[in-house]
């Protein structure tokens, strides 16, 4: 028989390196995407992970600067505890205040679909940015709150399992329904636009609401790390206010739009 130089057929099903590396990318996407910036919309896209980037280095930075004065510094206290309030009003209220309202539909109108859903994409994308960096600042302007305990590390270590639980369902979560779903752009355009409908594999066969509940469970788990009693608090009322958005306005309009008026 005589030799080749081509190469044999991968077996069926076999994941080739160029899928797994684009599964990969999207992976990051979404990542990215959660947290704030959307790599898929390429709409001033280097422009906007500019203020992405700026606004991290800015947020890591505030870290170091509270948790070098933690503890001798009330106004760096206060301060992380303004922040905290500020971006729980315009984060939970303006997404009450928008999402499926004539406010949405009216600035929609006024720019176009395209602009409008851009503008809103971009803000809300901040806002979730900036979400994570107020509950961090404040957990790094009230650590060491929780006593040690027998075990060290026992807070780190149950900080990282919930962590990974929490980040991780969120993620799956988010992957199943989309970018798209995760910014409410069917709430803010006021109609359906989730290609798979209403999801219901994946986490959702066993929570009524993965993101919203043990997707939050890496919050807490950031607050074990830095042992901080008042992170612990800031995330349950974060999560309480993301359940007062979800029951006011998430709610009705998933039941009216996607379960033709019939809750689930």
């Amino acid at each position: 028989m005589a030799e080749t130089t081509e190469l044999a057929p991968a077996p069926a099903g076999a994941p080739s390196l160029q899928t797994a590396g684009r599964g990969l990318g999207q992976l990051a996407v979404a990542v990215i995407g959660m947290s704030g910036l959307r790599l898929d919309q390429p709409e001033r896209r280097v422009l906007r992970a500019l203020v992405w980037a700026c606004v991290v280095a800015a947020g890591f930075s505030a870290e170091q600067q509270f948790r070098a004065a933690a503890g001798s510094s009330g106004a760096v206290r206060w301060a992380a505890v303004g922040y905290a309030v500020v971006i729980a009003v315009l984060y939970y209220g303006g997404l009450i205040a928008v999402l499926d309202t004539a406010v949405a539909r009216r600035f929609t109108h006024a720019v176009g679909e395209a602009r409008a859903v851009g503008g809103f994409d971009f803000v809300l994308g901040l806002l979730f940015l900036q979400q994570g960096l107020c509950q961090g600042l404040l957990m790094a302007a009230f650590p060491g709150q929780l006593p040690e305990v027998g075990v060290d590390g026992l807070w780190i270590v149950l900080g990282v399992v919930l962590g990974i639980v929490g980040f991780g369902t969120k993620l799956w979560a988010t992957w199943l329904t989309g970018l798209n779903t995760y910014y409410c752009r069917d709430m803010f355009l006021g109609r359906a636009t989730a290609t798979d409908g209403y999801v219901v594999r994946g986490p959702y066969r066993w929570l009524r609401n993965p993101m919203y509940g043990v997707g939050n469970l890496h919050g807490y788990g950031v607050a074990l790390c830095y042992r901080s009693v008042a992170g612990l608090v800031c995330v349950a009322v974060f999560q309480v206010l993301i359940y007062v958005f979800y029951f006011v306005r998430e709610k009705p309009f998933i039941v009216r739009t996607y379960l033709g008026g019939t809750a689930a």
